[in-house]
């Protein structure tokens, strides 16, 4: 039987603020018009003086586009995802223990697969700046053509390449959008972090990605 454990990635295999909000701070210094950049950061959920993605922020969790709309009217988005997108790769961190809960879970015959908001090409860039290239059976984003989360297309997508759709298929996330998709999909659903909702609505909780080693023995 085929197992597989999907993750989502910003949040769950990446440390969010580490990678996101001198990034998303970069993107915002580029913008020459303050007025502009004030009402845009607003609209982004940014705190310019603390330089940091506000928890409410629609970047936390929904996909790339919808974020891109939000300020679309004030600033060139184009010129602000690219300033973005290469600060991150600058700044990207992977969450404690990722690497070893990874090569641990592929030793133990899981294959593994992200389903991400953010765009596939940068969702492959963050994975190649880790070094985890060589791990991932399966990248989805939210331009892949399967939709993004909370819908269950990606997810499934996802376990499809794994070939685990017959068989077993987790889903690993930080947000309620995470966990929606893995249910709509069939997945078993795992929270990580501390959101509530997430927490409540998941099948399993874990504090930190170590955590899942213990987790998948029980299936």
């Amino acid at each position: 039987m085929s197992r597989a454990v999907i993750f989502d990635k910003d949040g769950t295999l990446l440390d969010f603020d580490a990678t996101w909000n001198e990034a998303v701070g970069v993107a915002f210094d580029q913008i020459s018009d303050v007025k502009a950049k004030m009402q845009a950061a607003e609209l982004f959920g940014y705190d310019l003086d603390r330089r940091c993605v506000q928890p409410q922020s629609a970047f936390v969790s929904e996909s790339s586009d919808v974020t891109d709309d939000l300020v679309a009217d004030l600033i060139d988005v184009g010129e602000f995802k690219q300033t973005l997108n290469e600060a991150s790769r600058r700044t990207v961190v992977a969450n404690t223990g990722a690497t070893e809960t990874l090569e641990s879970l592929r030793e133990r015959g899981w294959r593994l697969a992200v389903a991400t908001n953010d765009s596939e090409l940068l969702a492959i860039e963050h994975i190649e700046a880790l070094e985890w290239e060589g791990l991932f059976t399966s990248i989805k984003g939210f331009d892949s053509g399967h939709g993004a989360k909370p819908g269950p297309g990606m997810v499934i997508a996802a376990a499809d390449d794994c070939d685990a759709l017959d068989g077993l298929y987790l889903m690993v996330g930080d947000s309620v959008h995470d966990i929606l998709a893995g249910k709509a999909a069939g997945a078993i659903t795992v929270a990580i972090g501390s959101h509530p909702a997430a927490l409540q609505l998941a099948d399993h909780k874990i504090d930190q990605l170590g955590d899942l080693l213990k987790l998948v023995e029980s299936f």
